[in-house]
């Protein structure tokens, strides 16, 4: 199986304040992803069985995004995520990935500044074939709710930002993953951003590498 970003995923969640609860959500089998924006230091919590919180990436110096990872390896119903940080105002946006490596579930990261209103950044270069590419975007200078043409997920608070996965999951490593960052207006922005590259199973990989190899051979007929 693929790589997929599961439908139980929660909304984001945003607030002026030190602490941030998603929805509750009933997620399967899988890999939780939490982007957490505008955070000092985030510390992650679950109602329940607490899970293993990994963080992945973190911006301390430019507005305080961080990604981090917890596996799950029975479904649960009810489930909430918490992140608590510093700084008066918080974000959290939760991704629930199915068919993900729950190991090692992240390979390349990368991370960047932009003052261009709409700019489109290099995040990583792939690892594997059939990963997929989650990032973290803060705008400094709130312009306002942002956009992208990848899938986004938006806050505005006195800071604005927004959580962006990629739509369809990189098919070959060696891949240069971008994500679109276009801030509210055209004035300048203040973009800072951090990515993550999600890894599929080893059996998911295998599976892809047979397919494109079955796609070279009929090619070649």
């Amino acid at each position: 199986m693929a790589v997929a970003i599961d439908a139980s995923s929660p909304a984001i969640s945003a607030q002026l304040s030190s602490s941030v609860t998603t929805d509750a959500f009933d997620p399967p089998s899988s890999l939780l992803v939490a982007v957490v924006m505008c955070a000092t230091d985030a510390v992650m919590s679950n109602n329940g069985t607490a899970l293993t919180w990994t963080s992945r990436k973190q911006d301390t110096a430019d507005f305080n995004s961080e990604i981090f990872t917890a596996p799950l390896a029975t479904g649960r119903t009810g489930m909430t995520v918490t992140a608590t940080g510093g700084g008066g105002q918080l974000a959290l946006k939760v991704y629930v990935i199915t068919s993900a490596d729950l190991s090692t579930p992240v390979g390349a990261t990368g991370s960047g500044t932009s003052t261009t209103n709409n700019v489109t950044v290099n995040g990583y270069t792939s690892t594997v074939n059939g990963s997929r590419g989650i990032a973290a975007a803060v705008d400094g200078d709130g312009l306002g709710t942002p956009s992208s043409t990848d899938d986004e997920s938006t806050f505005s608070l006195i800071l604005s930002g927004m959580a962006v996965a990629k739509a369809a999951n990189t098919a070959t490593a060696g891949s240069n993953v971008t994500f679109n960052l276009d801030a509210a207006g055209v004035g300048t922005a203040s973009w800072a951003w951090i990515a993550v590259e999600i890894l599929p199973t080893a059996e998911s990989r295998i599976t892809i590498v047979q397919s494109l190899t079955a796609v070279h051979r009929a090619a070649n007929f």
